[in-house]
């Protein structure tokens, strides 16, 4: 099996990684964006 902290540095790693289904913006920077327009 795998620790929660190994499993927390993979989703970290992936959510940094540009998509181009988001027009090469991370899914982290995307979240970010969402959640300040909401206020």
């Amino acid at each position: 099996g795998y620790t929660q902290a190994e499993l927390n540095a993979v989703a970290l790693q992936m959510n940094q990684r540009p998509r181009e289904t988001l027009n090469f913006e991370t899914p982290a920077d995307r979240l970010q964006h969402l959640v300040a327009l909401t206020g």
